[in-house]
């Protein structure tokens, strides 16, 4: 009888062995088997800028910089000449500037000399006021053929147009430039907006709630 208890309780502790093994080897094998999700990318948008820098850059600026957000700002080199302080801030702000031409014409109307000119007298005010020669080439009116395709290139800038028009230039009220964006923003997207060219106070105050629609949507935004 001793030892048949004496055989049972040794039965009971392989038993118990064995079921403890299990739990602890047990949840790391299905953890190797079951592996969490890898977390998706997040989609990326770019918040753009034409026609500055003016008045209402730091206003947007100071925007851009309570949210953490970078942008890219296309400058008219009349304005830079004319705003130097505002080119600056804007470049030690950690944001892009691009080249927008000298004096906002069509360039699609102009010779290839005058081409060249709009573009290089731009570039070459922009590294004289920050340092920095831009890369980056936005033309007026997004109006662009061969030749000012190639000429841009020559001068080692990369054109950008967009694929969101937030239509800010024509006032057409905060809402309206907020909703233009949060119905039409996707991965990659491009936004284009105004700080400069006029009255921009609507950009100033949509501009707000514009990045925290799309942070809670998981944008990230990104300069191009």
């Amino acid at each position: 009888m001793r030892k048949l208890l004496l055989l049972l309780f040794g039965f009971i502790l392989a038993c118990w062995g064995t079921l403890v093994l299990f739990i602890v080897g047990g949840s790391d094998a299905h953890a190797q088997t079951y592996p969490l999700p890898a977390q998706q990318a997040k989609s990326s948008v770019a918040l753009t800028f034409d026609d500055g820098p003016s008045a209402y850059t730091p206003q947007i600026l100071n925007v851009l910089q309570r949210n953490g957000v970078r942008a890219t700002f296309f400058s008219v080199g009349q304005q830079v000449q004319g705003h130097p302080g505002i080119t600056q801030e804007t470049s030690q702000a950690g944001d892009v500037i691009g080249n927008h031409s000298w004096s906002h014409p069509d360039l699609t109307l102009l010779t290839p000399s005058q081409i060249r000119g709009q573009l290089s007298r731009t570039s070459e005010e922009i590294q004289r006021v920050t340092g920095v020669s831009p890369t980056l080439f936005r033309p007026p009116y997004g109006a662009m053929n061969a030749t000012v395709r190639g000429t841009a290139e020559q001068l080692g800038l990369r054109p950008v147009l967009w694929n969101v028009d937030t239509g800010d230039w024509q006032r057409p009220g905060v809402n309206a430039i907020i909703r233009s964006v949060l119905d039409h923003a996707s991965n990659g997207s491009i936004v284009l907006m105004h700080d400069g060219g006029g009255d921009r106070s609507q950009t100033v105050q949509a501009l707000p709630q514009i990045i925290s629609e799309l942070r809670q949507r998981g944008f990230v935004f990104v300069t191009e």
